[in-house]
This record gives C-alpha cells, sequence and structure tokens, in this order.
C-alpha cells in the first residue's frame, strides 16, 4: 500500500467533470485506490463518489492505492489532479495531447 498527497489545480474543484477524468485514469489501473479529503473518503473509481468530497481549489487531497501497480497509479493521478486538471481535457501543461 503507497501513499501520496496531491493539491487540486482545477479552478472549480471536484466537479463531475475533473471526478471523470479521475476515473478516466483510475480505471487503468488495476490497484485499488482511494481519495480522501476534509475527512471523507471516496473510490477514485467513483465519479459519484470523487464529487461528493467536494475538495475545491487548492485543497489537499490524500490518495492511498492498493495494488500491483499502486506506484504507477499514484503518480498518474497525483499528475492528474495537480497539473492536468488545471488544462482542458485533451491538452496537458507540457503542450502535448
Amino acid at each position: 500500500m503507497k501513499k501520496a498527497t496531491a493539491v487540486v489545480s482545477d479552478p472549480v474543484g471536484f466537479h463531475l467533470r475533473a471526478a471523470g477524468r479521475i476515473v478516466k485514469v483510475a480505471k487503468q489501473y488495476s490497484a485499488e485506490v482511494m481519495v480522501e479529503f476534509n475527512g471523507r473518503v471516496a473510490n477514485a473509481k467513483s465519479i459519484m463518489g470523487l464529487a461528493s468530497l467536494a475538495a475545491g481549489y487548492g485543497c489537499s487531497v490524500d490518495l492511498e492505492a492498493d495494488g500491483s501497480d499502486e506506484t504507477e497509479a499514484l503518480a498518474s493521478l497525483v499528475k492528474l489532479i495537480e497539473v492536468d486538471l488545471a488544462e482542458p481535457e485533451g491538452e496537458s501543461a507540457d503542450g502535448s495531447n
């Protein structure tokens, strides 16, 4: 089991679109990933669960992954939450698509 912390970069926080992007990435991995904010926990593969956390811009969220690809899952999700959510879907901060 591995843990990480990420700061929400999306200006409107964890809304349905951001949650959908997180789920899309999380589902690429077999590891179970949980996201915690303000004492509440949601499965990273659940759009409604993530949106219900209501983590706002600049807030820190804790991630916990357990599984054979937990390291890769956490790295991808931290990058998404901290960098890529600030950009429109299909674009990334480094200019690649």
